[in-house]
């Protein structure tokens, strides 16, 4: 298992070698009119020169999504709605599938892709509009990490504030605010460590 949570793309660049295959999940900013934070991910992965190949969680079959998991080096969860992101997985019945891809491969996740290795996105309320994944029906998640992420914390201050507002509404949970400038790395559920990307 090697996983990687951040915003900042730049790092990867230490964990996966060049012209690797990377299967890449657009599926958080599908409702967003504006995707432009996603395509500038899919960008930045090119340049980087990496081979990126796109894995459309809510068009494509079950079967074509797996042989996609199975033909790539590294998967990439780019930013969005978090439950609408999980809701998806979950009404493809992948999310499993992902799980074993993650403990056996490269998962990267920014944003609302680092959200869903918590053991569940209930806490993220007031990140994300939950109405936006009616068929939701639980927020359990992947369950790959111990702790709950709060992105992008110090990039904006309503970020910030959220973060801080959501921390001490759940008192019982093991919290990382995660700054755009800084990433985790993952080698097991029980060991991780926070670096800084600059």
């Amino acid at each position: 298992m090697k996983i990687l949570l951040s915003s900042n793309k730049e790092i990867i660049k230490e964990y996966v070698k060049e012209n690797s295959k990377i299967g890449f999940i657009p599926t958080a900013s599908e409702l967003d009119d504006d995707r432009w934070y996603m395509e500038k991910d899919r960008e930045d992965l090119i340049k980087m020169k990496f081979n990126v190949i796109d894995i459309d969680i809510t068009k494509e079959s079950k079967e074509k999504i797996i042989e996609k998991f199975n033909s790539v080096d590294v998967i990439f969860i780019a930013g969005g709605n978090c439950f609408y992101l999980l809701q998806q997985l979950k009404i493809k019945d992948v999310l499993q599938e992902l799980i074993e891809f993650a403990n056996n491969k490269i998962y990267i996740g920014s944003s609302a892709g680092s959200c869903i290795t918590c053991p569940s996105i209930d806490y993220a309320e007031k990140l994300d509009d939950i109405s936006q994944a009616p068929l939701l029906s639980d927020c359990s998640a992947m369950n790959l990490v111990d702790f709950y992420i709060l992105p992008h914390y110090n990039s904006k201050e309503k970020y910030t504030n959220l973060a801080d507002e959501i921390e001490s509404g759940y008192n019982n949970y093991k919290f990382i605010k995660l700054s755009n400038e800084q990433a985790i790395i993952v080698d097991n559920m029980n060991n991780y460590k926070v670096v800084e990307t600059k």
